[in-house]
């Protein structure tokens, strides 16, 4: 009974991910986005762009990185991509998911610190693979927005390229027949700056 009490108010706590309102818009730039949507987003990216990325991959395993990647935010908050750069933003967000993740049960903790660890050092298949669907996800919400946080943040082309490295590097076919034509239509309208 008392691993159960656990697991239900973990579930309890993690439900505040849908109050951590991102920079990115949604819905065609009437509302902000929240991390559980962006989490929803990006495994719908996963499971659809998947056989651009040439690694093996445990879908699986993806999938929690994905769901669970932003539940730090919950304690932490979410530092914008593009804003003020936080020197603290790991120490904080390891800080949230000891202190999130120890509601559970001891097992599965540790099982969710290593997956969120996983994700965080992008060591192997599956975290490069959801790192690059984080880095995708989010540009498509500035697609959607029409380049809303690229125009807040007045971003350089050095930002984005540097931004959707992963991509690039990951999944080429991706940035280069979907990313790099954006891009450059996003540079001839002068929001993103060169």
């Amino acid at each position: 009974m008392e691993k159960l009490i656990k697991q239900v108010e973990f579930l309890k706590e993690i439900d505040k991910i849908k109050g951590i309102m991102r920079q990115t818009l949604v819905l065609e730039g009437e509302r902000q986005e929240n991390d559980a949507e962006h989490s929803w987003h990006m495994a719908m990216t996963a499971m659809t762009l998947k056989e651009y990325f040439p690694e093996e991959v445990n879908m699986e395993r993806v999938l929690k990185m994905i769901l669970i990647h932003d539940i730090v935010e919950i304690y932490a908050g979410d530092t914008p991509c593009f804003g003020a750069p936080n020197p603290n933003k790991f120490e904080e967000e390891l800080a949230s998911a000891e202190k999130v993740f120890s509601l559970l049960p001891e097992a599965q903790k540790k099982e969710l610190m290593e997956i969120w660890m996983e994700f965080e050092e992008v060591n192997t298949p599956e975290a490069r693979f959801a790192n690059l669907c984080d880095r995708f996800q989010g540009f498509l919400q500035n697609i959607t927005s029409d380049g809303h946080t690229w125009k807040k943040y007045s971003v350089t082309l050095e930002k984005v390229e540097h931004r959707m490295k992963p991509v690039a590097d990951w999944a080429p076919r991706l940035y280069e027949d979907v990313m790099m034509p954006e891009i450059r239509r996003y540079i001839e309208r002068g929001i993103i700056k060169e």
